[in-house]
């Protein structure tokens, strides 16, 4: 028998990242299973669950991908809700991608071989994988669904956020309604099922949902999100957050790192950042040096924060 080919998001993976694995290494297989093929995906993970994906995964008896660490030479693998190495798995540049299912920028990748890449400029990969259940008529059981959904809601914010898209939309309703809930009521509980940001561990607060780039001069910069109903809760902890990025910027050598925490119900970000805040501050024209600052509007990192830094 094959070795199975892995299917996996980012490092420090979010809802999205989990989920999406799971609901494509599931669709592949079963397209697999009906072409005859003795091909076999496996959904994998590069880091710790989500609160919420424990939560979802759960609730539905689906269980928790294998968490990996890097990959062995010549590994087939499927990248999904990333396509850039700086976030993928040791090893990416030995192993062979085989696929790409994604929402994000193009972020330099290089392969030998031509490969399938599935990118649309929506939501959420989630939102993408769905679909692709729609294009192939596969049935979707309504676990997967749920995770898929759950997806869909936390990265687009509860369709709040600017990167939600009528694709969006259109998939959030056709598959809440074959999951037979209300998607604004399922999401909200979703959000509220996180851990309580008065309790995380400030690593996990700060290394929730982060990722790291590489700006215009070369230099690695770290963007970290964690979005809140509650976000005094957050903001009381402003010191240690502050402690812990400045940790980060002198450990791993980044010309900054930014983390935002984002208010569902206000609909903003404060920010917080720490090293050499110039491309921050000239990117959204503000003073964050040594100080939070409050950006209304902003939910989206992709759209709303590592763009306009990235252009610079």
């Amino acid at each position: 028998m094959a070795a199975p080919i892995l299917v996996f998001g980012h490092k420090n993976p979010d809802n999205d990242a989990i989920s999406a694995a799971v609901g494509y290494a599931y669709l592949k297989n079963e397209l697999a299973k009906r072409a005859g093929s003795d091909a076999v995906y496996e959904a994998c993970r590069l880091g710790g669950l989500p609160p919420e994906t424990e939560w979802i995964l759960g609730e539905n008896g689906i269980e928790a991908p294998r968490l990996i660490g890097s990959l062995s030479e010549g590994q087939q693998v499927i990248l999904v809700d990333h396509n850039e190495a700086l976030q993928s798995a040791d090893g990416l540049d030995a192993a062979e991608i085989v696929e790409i299912v994604d929402h994000h920028r193009l972020g330099g990748l290089v392969t030998a071989q031509p490969l399938r890449f599935n990118a649309k400029p929506v939501g959420s990969t989630a939102a993408i994988v769905a679909r692709e259940f729609e294009i192939e008529g596969v049935e979707l059981p309504r676990g997967i669904a749920a995770l898929l959904l759950g997806a869909m809601l936390t990265d687009t914010v509860i369709m709040k956020s600017p990167t939600t898209t009528d694709f969006d939309r259109d998939i959030i309703a056709r598959t809440a309604e074959a999951v037979g809930v209300d998607p604004v009521e399922y999401g909200m509980s979703i959000f509220k099922c996180r851990s309580n940001p008065a309790e995380l561990p400030v690593d996990k607060l700060v290394n929730a949902d982060a990722k790291e780039f590489e700006l215009s001069n070369g230099n690695k910069v770290y963007i970290g999100q964690y979005e809140t109903v509650d976000l005094k809760a957050v903001l009381d902890r402003e010191p240690e957050i502050r402690e812990a990025i400045k940790a980060l910027v002198a450990e791993k050598g980044y010309q900054f790192v930014l983390f935002f925490a984002t208010d569902i119900l206000a609909e903003g970000s404060q920010f917080i950042c720490e090293g050499d805040t110039d491309f921050v501050n000239r990117a959204f024209d503000i003073d964050c040096t040594g100080k939070s600052v409050w950006m209304p509007g902003v939910l989206s990192r992709k759209k709303q924060v590592a763009a306009p830094i990235l252009a610079l």
